[in-house]
């Protein structure tokens, strides 16, 4: 199955996985759901073959603006073949962007297996992507509430915030964000700062009181952010040494 010309509506194997990339349960997908339900790819991003723009109606690509913000993303087999897939942010002329890499186009009927995305993970859940543990930090405000759970997958080299209300897990960019929590530690390291895949290599130097630090003062430059009211940073408490606990000194 060949698509050669655009526009055109998505075929029932791209929809359904488009649709178990953004599920129903979670708020902030509806807005996406919506748009495919209601749009056609009207043509090829700047990356060519698989890189797909929806809008309601026909319109031009600009392909020189930046594939927006990942919304969405997972990866399965088609026929014993890779695919991953993902869902983008809506561009400045709110057009739709979404990428098939691996094989496209998509065979007719065909057989899908070892799916896994980002989109259904919750706290306490190993890492998607490769069933391993994650390191998990969780962020409160100042009643106490859990607002946010920042994961992060040093097997798979990603780290995403969990928003406790609605499900959504914001996929987070490594570099901008290792680079914050090196400020918040007045690290300096130049080649730290220009190898962030270290990061997953030193997850345990930092507490969990820079980690907050560090992803509110990625969320003051960010282009996408999220509601940081009320977030309280905890500073851990020093142990007590044996002679304090026995004499409270």
């Amino acid at each position: 199955m060949t698509f050669t010309s655009y526009p055109r509506a998505l075929s029932s194997t791209e929809k359904d996985l488009l649709f178990w990339l953004l599920p129903e349960i979670i708020p902030a997908y509806k807005p996406y759901r919506d748009f495919l339900h209601n749009s056609q790819i009207i043509g090829e991003g700047r990356w060519g073959e698989g890189n797909l723009i929806l809008n309601k109606k026909p319109s031009s690509i600009d392909l020189t603006l930046g594939m927006p913000p990942v919304i969405a993303y997972g990866e399965c087999q088609v026929n014993d073949k890779q695919l991953s897939i993902s869902v983008h942010e809506f561009n400045i002329d709110d057009q739709l962007e979404v990428q098939f890499s691996g094989v496209f186009p998509i065979p007719e009927s065909p057989e899908i297996k070892n799916k896994w995305c980002y989109s259904y993970w919750k706290p306490g859940e190993v890492c998607p992507a490769t069933s391993t543990k994650v390191k998990e930090v969780t962020i409160k405000t100042f009643s106490k509430e859990t607002k946010y759970v920042l994961a992060i997958s040093p097997a798979k080299k990603v780290l995403w915030l969990h928003h406790i209300h609605s499900g959504f897990n914001q996929l987070m960019p490594v570099t901008a964000f290792y680079d914050e929590l090196l400020r918040t530690k007045h690290i300096r390291d130049a080649n730290l700062i220009s190898h962030p895949s270290t990061f997953f290599d030193r997850i345990n130097d930092f507490s969990d009181a820079e980690y907050i630090q560090a992803l509110l003062e990625y969320d003051k430059k960010a282009s996408r952010k999220f509601d940081a009211s009320g977030i309280v940073i905890q500073t851990e408490k020093p142990k007590k040494s044996i002679f304090h606990k026995l004499f409270g000194k």
